[in-house]
């Protein structure tokens, strides 16, 4: 039975009967994973590395292709983020960031640009000062990475109607934020001048029934559009929009992964609730995926 080695980063761990413990992680070359840690509770076999949001090198053997277990037989903590767990509101954000790889990250199937994103947004999130940059712009890059990388980015580049672009409103040289209307099962948005003509022009070519619509400024969609060409390390740096214009950008991310990336279910995040954030999750969607 051959042994398998990969690097690992705890997403979920659990309590197995009274000695044992069922833990899901993202892996460097396996996407993510669940393995048994037998003798594990209340045991210094593994030491910190099965902790929550724990790096590790794993060693695992599986003795059927079916099993949706692996077993996990030595694991050695490279990175603990300690400094994480010390800090009550980079807990609930790096628990946000793991539920939403637990709903996103293939099982068993390589994904390394997941486990890259993964790795570094708890990076900075440990190692951020985020004053006075709102942490919440760091979720929010997290999510637009995941919208990237899963071939679903929306059409933020444009109005979907007249193809006014975003950059047109920054070289205008306006100080005054302009409110774009973002129609989420179209993918993209339209400028306030399109909004005014309605909404049907756009079902009609789309062919949505139903079309569910949230507001965000201008600022933030440049935030957004910033993050999805720089690293997530760096996104907290980039970022200039105010906590408030975050939040609705915020709905708007959530929304577009829960129409347009298949799987994503409408479960609401729990983590959502220890950060003071709405979900857009309360109103339908239209049908799920």
């Amino acid at each position: 039975m051959a042994e398998v080695r990969d690097r690992a980063i705890i997403l979920r761990s659990v309590a197995f009967e009274d000695r044992h413990r069922i833990v899901t992680a993202i892996t460097e070359a396996h996407g993510r994973v669940s393995a048994l840690a037998r003798n594990s509770v209340q045991s210094r076999r593994f030491g910190g590395a099965l902790e929550l949001f724990t790096a590790a090198d794993w060693i695992w053997n599986q003795r059927f292709e079916s099993s949706e277990l692996l077993q996990l037989q030595e694991a050695q903590a490279l990175r603990s983020h300690e400094g994480i767990r010390l800090d009550f509101q980079k807990m609930a954000m790096a628990s946000l960031f793991s539920e939403l790889m637990v709903r996103v990250s293939p099982e068993r199937e390589a994904c390394l640009d997941l486990f890259k994103l993964h790795a570094n947004a708890l990076a900075a999130l440990e190692e951020g000062v985020f004053s006075p940059t709102p942490p919440i712009a760091l979720l929010n890059g997290y999510l637009a990475k995941l919208l990237q990388w899963s071939g679903n980015q929306p059409r933020f580049q444009h109005c979907l109607d007249c193809g006014k672009t975003l950059q047109s409103y920054w070289e205008a040289g306006s100080s005054q934020v302009a409110v774009l209307t973002m129609v989420v099962q179209a993918g993209g948005w339209i400028c306030s001048e399109c909004r005014i003509q309605g909404l049907t022009h756009i079902q009609e070519r789309s062919e949505i029934q139903g079309i569910e619509i949230l507001e965000v400024g201008t600022d933030a969609m440049a935030d957004c559009l910033m993050s999805l060409v720089t690293p997530i390390r760096q996104v907290p740096l980039t970022a200039h929009a105010s906590d408030s214009a975050h939040r609705s950008l915020f709905r708007v991310l959530e929304a577009f992964l829960v129409f347009h990336l298949p799987g994503f279910d409408r479960l609401p995040l729990k983590s959502l609730q220890f950060l003071g954030l709405e979900s857009s999750l309360r109103s339908p969607l239209g049908p799920s995926r």
